[in-house]
């Protein structure tokens, strides 16, 4: 298969570290002026639009970041299901399913539930899977599928903050509709609650959700923190270390910086329910897990920059 033509100038490393070594509150205006003049060429791509090899979200599944939190996951996970013959998973956000190529076996039999909008994420998820793990393929968002069965297990990554507000009533308050993260939580501790299952939520330890207005500093520093100076330096660390690039990591790794982690700072100029990123940090995960009526079993960092965090949950 051909790789995806992308052209990243010669000095792009250079001048993104130059940006994380300024002051941080000249970052803001350095971000905005990186992402608007630097002459990267590339595919459209938007986040979660495209799954397929050698697209930027594969990159992104290959990245030091992920890897470390696939790994997190799978020895937990892997360690539960072994108890459990013909266990049933439900899978809320699918990406394109490489977390399944880390875990499962060719001899697993079980069932795999898939709630995704995007018809790519079932097709992506299905190629990773053994003969024995029977597919259900939900195509719908998370927050408009009641989750009416009963699950061994019930894993959540990186999903959850793509939805607005920690409840529909502070929805409500900013004129959105429909649910939001508790209720969500609590459509899980129930799913769990039959077969006494194990939850695994990923997210990151960081504030962006609708408490914080369009253009508020707080929330333009906390996107910077996590996009820029963490996730950023994270896959410029990991291009730089490569010594060969087969899979043409590195120049995806420096577009997912541009297009991905530089861009993802217009978010903190568009109306609320634009932003698409609705972080909540760790006190305020600990609290409204409490609230959905889960457990948290443990919780802590999967990853050396204290960003991604994995919760192991059970029903209360």
């Amino acid at each position: 298969m051909s790789q995806t033509s992308i052209d990243i100038p010669a000095d792009f490393a250079d001048t993104f570290r130059s940006l994380l070594s300024l002051p941080q509150n000249e970052q803001p205006n350095a971000a905005a002026a990186f992402w608007a003049n630097a002459n990267v060429s590339m595919p459209e791509e938007e986040w979660n639009s495209c799954f397929a090899y050698n697209s930027l979200f594969e990159a992104w599944t290959c990245c030091s970041l992920m890897q470390s939190l696939y790994a997190s996951n799978a020895a937990v996970l892997r360690s539960w299901l072994n108890q459990r013959p013909r266990w049933r998973v439900i899978e809320i956000g699918g990406g394109n399913g490489r977390f399944w190529s880390h875990l499962l076996k060719p001899e697993d039999e079980g069932e795999l539930i898939v709630i995704d909008p995007v018809p790519e994420v079932h097709e992506q998820v299905s190629k990773q899977l053994p003969a024995g793990v029977r597919l259900i393929s939900v195509q719908a968002p998370v927050e408009t599928v009641p989750l009416c069965w009963e699950a061994d297990a019930v894993l959540c990554s990186l999903t959850l903050h793509h939805v607005a507000g920690t409840d529909a009533s502070e929805r409500s308050q900013h004129g959105l509709t429909g649910i939001g993260k508790l209720e969500v939580l609590r459509e899980i501790a129930q799913a769990l609650k039959p077969r006494q299952g194990l939850g695994i939520l990923n997210e990151s330890d960081m504030y962006s959700d609708l408490g914080l207005p369009p253009d508020d500093p707080i929330l333009i520093d906390h996107l910077l923190e996590a996009y820029v100076r963490r996730v950023g330096l994270s896959l410029l660390l990991d291009a730089e270390a490569l010594v060969e690039d087969p899979k043409n990591l590195s120049p995806r790794w420096y577009a997912i910086i541009h297009r991905w982690c530089l861009g993802q700072l217009l978010k903190a100029h568009v109306p609320l329910a634009e932003r698409d990123i609705y972080e909540l940090n760790l006190p305020r995960w600990l609290e409204l897990l409490k609230r959905a009526g889960l457990n948290v079993i443990e919780w802590k960092s999967s990853d050396n920059f204290g960003l991604f965090y994995r919760y192991l949950l059970e029903p209360a």
